[in-house]
C-alpha cells in the first residue's frame, strides 16, 4: 500500500478519540480523523484507531474491509 501523499495531522490523544469519515479523501482513500484531537488516518497506515472505549469504530472496520 501506499503512503498518502501528505503527512497524516498526528497529534497527542485525549482519551476522547472518536472516529470518523471526514468527507475528504487523500491518496484516493477516505480520510477519517478524530473529532476530539483532530489527529488523522487512512487505511494505508499501519496502525488502526480505537475510540475512547477502546473499540474499532465501525466506519474503521467497514474501511479496513473495503476491496482495494
Amino acid at each position: 500500500m501506499e503512503h498518502p501523499p501528505r503527512p497524516l495531522a498526528i497529534e497527542d490523544c485525549l482519551n476522547e478519540c472518536s472516529w470518523d469519515v471526514t468527507g475528504d479523501r487523500l491518496g484516493g482513500d477516505p480520510l477519517f480523523a478524530c473529532a476530539a484531537c483532530g489527529s488523522e488516518w487512512v487505511r494505508s497506515e499501519d496502525w488502526t484507531p480505537i475510540d475512547w472505549l477502546g473499540e474499532v469504530p465501525e466506519t474503521v472496520v467497514a474501511e479496513r474491509a473495503r476491496p482495494e
